[in-house]
């Protein structure tokens, strides 16, 4: 699986600020996995990111003075509560089944990012390495889930285009883009 962070950039432009250096084995220790590298290069030239002020991606914590320990609790935390929504989601829902698993655990759900109406933006650790893990879609409030093989940037670059399907439902584009926080 490839992922092309070169045209996502060409969409979001320049942050307009220097890269984020981030000591990613953070992720391996509070996460227990490594990250893909396009979500890496992602976060290092951008930093957390809120797309039309609705779909936002989640970073670890880039501030100065946090000691290092600590920038990878947001996101243990973020996807410790998206595992329990989906255990009670999967609990709702027995027509389903258990198709992913939830975090934390061996080839579950890892969230990178969510929007405003409760959309979830996953990878399925399941696969290989995290460069093969694709991005999964788990629509809460409609009970749907999509599999999408392509990685991060690759899904977002979908999104931002129109191209993915339901693009115009996952990012409100009547707000002004603003791109980072």
């Amino acid at each position: 699986m490839t992922s092309n962070i070169g045209r996502l950039v060409e969409i979001m432009g320049d942050p307009g600020h220097e890269p984020f250096e981030v000591h990613w084995a953070g992720s391996v220790e509070r996460l227990g996995v490594e990250l893909p590298s396009d979500y890496r290069a992602f976060v290092e030239r951008y930093g957390h990111v809120q797309y039309h002020g609705d779909l936002a991606v989640v970073a670890p914590a880039l501030g100065r003075g946090i000691p290092e320990e600590e920038r990878f609790d947001g996101l243990y935390h973020f996807n410790k509560d998206v595992g329990e929504m989906l255990e009670g989601w999967y609990e709702w829902n027995p027509e389903f089944g258990r198709p992913y698993e939830p975090f934390p655990g061996k080839g579950c759900l890892l969230a990178w990012a969510n929007n405003t109406i409760s959309d979830y933006f996953c990878w399925d650790t399941s696969a290989g390495s995290p460069d093969e893990w694709p991005v999964v879609v788990w629509r809460f409030d409609i009970s749907e889930m999509y599999r999408f093989d392509g990685g991060m940037t690759d899904f977002l670059t979908a999104v931002l285009t129109g191209e993915f399907p339901d693009a115009d439902e996952m990012i409100d584009r009547t707000l002004e883009p603003d791109l980072w926080s």
